[in-house]
């Protein structure tokens, strides 16, 4: 027996950034990571990706193995956690994923991360860098809500320690079948990164390029991500 999918979202948002694929996909589970949305309270000072993965694989128990599926931050999360819990992960999907080397990022670009927090205006304009497809106004709002109400903790740990963690060691011999989807005009985790630092060390996972989307997949183009979902037999 095969569980759900299980929908995990990237740094700074919360489970509604599956908002749309949840509406084309029935029985998906959104949780949110420490930190994060309806978690925002549990977030902790230097969280790391072994923490919230830890937590992931917490709500997963007693499950059948599910269709885990990770966008961004969410996409190292979920590979770690398919990594060390393979019992409970059928399939894995990886979403725009950080890379499981450090993600390489400037120093201003981090700087500018950890600022956004709670700042309505710079979020706008973070959104609108790393897009490139029109958001939907309550989507765009929900956005800016779940970076105002976010764990400043958890905000700030991410860029400063999750995003620079090697788990790549860990990760070269999953268990799980493991696809891969981006966008060739994502700004933000380029696709020559996710080719030289996930798919590059994933040597079995699919590889499932698009166009025409930014960063945030599951919100400019769901029909890319359920279609991918479908594929993948969720």
């Amino acid at each position: 027996m095969t569980g759900p999918a299980v929908l995990v979202h990237g740094f700074g948002t919360s489970s509604h950034m599956w908002r749309p694929v949840v509406a084309g996909l029935r029985g998906a589970l959104t949780p949110d990571l420490p930190g994060f949305g309806r978690a925002a309270a549990q977030g902790q000072p230097g969280q790391g990706t072994a923490d919230m993965a830890a937590a992931l694989a917490g709500y997963l128990r007693d499950r059948p193995p599910v269709t885990l599926v990770g966008h961004s931050m969410g996409g190292k999360v979920a590979l770690l956690v398919a990594a060390r819990w393979p019992d409970r992960v059928a399939r894995l999907i990886l979403v725009a994923p950080s890379p499981p080397t450090p993600e390489p990022m400037p120093d201003e670009g981090r700087a500018a991360l950890r600022a956004a927090h709670g700042d309505a205006a710079a979020l706008r304009r973070q959104y609108a860098q790393i897009t490139r497809q029109p958001l939907e106004d309550q989507d765009l709002a929900q956005l800016i809500r779940d970076g105002q109400r976010a764990s400043p903790d958890a905000w700030v740990a991410w860029p400063d320690v999750g995003s620079r963690e090697d788990i790549h060691a860990l990760t070269t011999d999953l268990r799980p079948p493991v696809t891969v989807l981006f966008s060739e005009d994502d700004p933000a985790i380029r696709p020559d990164v996710i080719r030289r630092e996930v798919l590059a060390r994933l040597p079995h996972a699919q590889a499932r390029p698009v166009s025409g989307s930014g960063h945030l997949l599951p919100l400019e183009r769901p029909d890319l991500v359920l279609a991918a979902l479908r594929d993948a037999g969720a």
